[in-house]
């Protein structure tokens, strides 16, 4: 039973009490059976002053849950708050359940018993995410990893003499996507440190799991093997998992190893010329029972050498090449048919290894329908994504095309496949250049839609160079993720008020400004050509939010920060006036000025910057050249 006598904080025997015990729990249930956000009602508040951190299990992440508590609670009271194996009288006990249905997986309960507040889950993990849970209904806020740029801001604990829990007495809280992923991808500003800030903040994110290339591009900059041995323990810690892979059937049997394509052509992917190509980006011959058993034993081997890897990305080359040779586009089979039967094949042999790994495979591109002539293991979990969606729409508004596209394409996965799918989402994208897409109460309605779905999991890209400006739906993402029947507009401003301080106000009328004209007017790709009069709206709009920045007082860097925000946004409208007006000249200079902005402002977290031809990328963007 969840919660019995031998979990009593104060070491009291009540085992008399068990009928009390199971009436007073029926009675919560009842109650949480009526409330949406699984909240009982509220009690009177708990003095948290001085009380002492009982732990005793020795998981890992239980003993960081310990310590964070004791780290932070103490610089919030300035008192000490001791990790102890036991104590009588009130303290914070942390309780790992394992046989606890109702706290299974990531889910946890924070629970208040004679003034004592209890912090349990199944799992070491939720456990941890309870601790920062409790920590953030007392008043901290966890923004941001704690990269360079934010100067040590990137987090508020606020300093109570007096503090008290004054929340639910008992809570429940389960996600609504049990994976909640960040991606590095082509890491493009992700250093050592800045992946190790990014891993000690998805806890207090309450997000589980990231993605790092087994080798992005086959250059050998961006690879997990880069990192392991330094991020390998922080995720550990942690609970995170591991997930690491890719694009990239051609780093397991690539046509540019010299001896393998002479020893053995007819493995490979034919030209349109049809013969073997040495392009890595066509795909090998899935057909030839020898190449499909050649890359199944390198996967199997590259996982045995990195047993801390819990999920692998199976993925065919980015702008994969499927059938180059028209003779052969029938008898190869479809791309999702091909794409299905290869993962089957390494899913079967780490099955018949006993590996716990978990494979992975994307609905993308040429292979987002499902596979009709071949039944994708139910084991393995398909990401879903949908590149090219319509931002000034939302996912499920049928005005956008490629939106419409998706949508049909996930209720055909949802029903022919019975495994786990989930989202890759978009929610910051490369091909946006840093430009401040703010999606707060967009992503809340994507979220419930795809909740409503049945999907599993969401992913988004995190790159530390432009953190800041994707800061707002990184923050929005991450409690949505939980629960997306949460209020926007209630949680936009609990983040205002953390991220801005007394410029709260001005900064949430500029963050809606941005929110309403970018996706709509602004340069980004797959939404329809703004008109005439929406570009002057938009442009009004932001000038007039700009214009009440000017005046408001807080945290000077974190306006500063929104302030470029606005300035980019206002010079790309430039950019799209001119276009809408036919000025070409016109339009070079707006993206001259746009490039001035984008150069000017780097190590800020505002643009991402990568030391390679940056402004020839931000004229490439807009279809100009130096």
């Amino acid at each position: 039973m969840p919660f019995s006598g031998q979990d009593d904080p104060d070491g009291q025997d009540v085992n008399n009490d068990r009928l009390g015990v199971v009436v007073h729990i029926l009675s919560i249930l009842f109650i949480l059976s009526t409330l949406p956000s699984q909240e009982a009602l509220a009690q009177r508040p708990v003095p948290i002053a001085g009380r002492a951190i009982v732990v005793s299990d020795t998981a890992a992440p239980v003993r960081l849950a310990a310590s964070e508590l004791s780290t932070y609670l103490s610089r919030m009271t300035g008192g000490a708050h001791p990790v102890v194996r036991d104590a009588r009288g009130p303290v914070i006990a942390l309780r790992r359940l394992p046989n606890d249905s109702a706290v299974a997986g990531d889910a946890y309960a924070i629970r208040v018993r004679r003034d004592s507040i209890i912090l349990a889950s199944a799992t070491p993990r939720g456990v941890l995410f309870a601790a920062y849970d409790l920590l953030e209904r007392l008043g901290c806020a966890w923004l941001a990893p704690e990269l360079a740029f934010y100067h040590g801001a990137a987090e508020v604990v606020p300093r109570v003499e007096r503090l008290a829990y004054a929340g639910p007495a008992d809570v429940v809280v389960r996600p609504a996507f049990t994976r909640r992923a960040l991606e590095v991808e082509e890491g493009l500003s992700h250093d050592s440190e800045s992946l190790a800030a990014i891993a000690r903040w998805m806890p207090k994110a309450r997000l589980n799991t990231l993605v790092v290339p087994l080798d992005y591009g086959g250059s050998g900059r961006v690879r997990w093997d880069a990192w392991r041995a330094a991020l390998t323990p922080e995720l550990v810690r942690r609970g995170v998992t591991i997930e690491v892979g890719g694009h990239g059937w051609q780093n397991f049997l690539s046509p540019t190893d010299d001896a393998l394509f002479a020893a053995h052509p007819e493995w490979f992917g034919k030209d349109a010329a049809c013969r073997p190509s040495r392009d890595p980006s066509v795909v090998f011959d899935t057909r030839n029972a020898d190449a499909v058993r050649h890359v199944v034993d390198a996967v199997v081997a590259y996982l045995d050498a990195r047993p801390e890897i819990d999920v692998f990305d199976f993925w065919p080359p980015d702008g994969a090449k499927w059938a180059e040779c028209a003779a052969e586009r029938t008898a190869l089979g479809t791309p999702a048919d091909r794409q299905a039967a290869l993962a089957n094949a390494v899913q079967a042999a780490l099955a018949g290894r006993g590996s716990r790994v978990r494979l992975e495979v994307i609905a993308y591109a040429s292979a987002k329908e499902p596979p009709t002539g071949v039944m994708l293991d139910p084991r393995i979990l398909v990401d879903f994504c949908p590149i090219g969606q319509n931002f000034d729409v939302q996912i499920d508004d049928p005005r956008g095309a490629n939106n419409r596209q998706y949508v049909e394409a996930l209720g055909r996965w949802r029903a022919a496949f019975a495994g786990d799918v989930a989202i890759y989402s978009y929610y910051r994208k490369y091909a946006w250049m840093s430009l401040p897409v703010i999606l707060p109460h967009y992503l809340q309605h994507d979220l419930r839609w795809y909740a409503g779905q049945s999907l599993r999991g969401i992913t988004t890209y995190a790159e530390p160079g432009d953190w800041a400006t994707y800061e707002p739906n990184h923050w929005m993402l991450a409690h949505l993720a939980w629960d997306p029947t949460l209020a926007a507009d209630s949680l936009l401003k609990r983040y205002v008020a953390a991220r801005y301080g007394a410029a709260g106000p001005a900064a949430l009328n500029a963050i809606v400004a941005l929110e309403g004209t970018v996706r709509v007017a602004g340069t980004v790709p797959y939404s329809a050509p703004p008109t005439r009069e929406r570009v002057n709206d938009a442009r009004s709009r932001l000038a007039a939010a700009e214009s009440a920045l000017g005046t408001a007082r807080g945290d000077t860097a974190a306006i500063a920060r929104l302030r470029l925000m606005l300035d980019y946004a206002r010079r790309d409208l430039d950019v799209q006036a001119a276009r809408v007006a036919g000025d070409s000249a016109a339009a070079r200079a707006a993206v001259e000025r746009v490039a001035d902005l984008y150069l000017a402002n780097g190590g800020r977290g505002v643009f991402l910057h990568t030391g390679r031809s940056d402004r020839a990328r931000v004229l490439r963007h807009y279809g100009t050249r130096e």
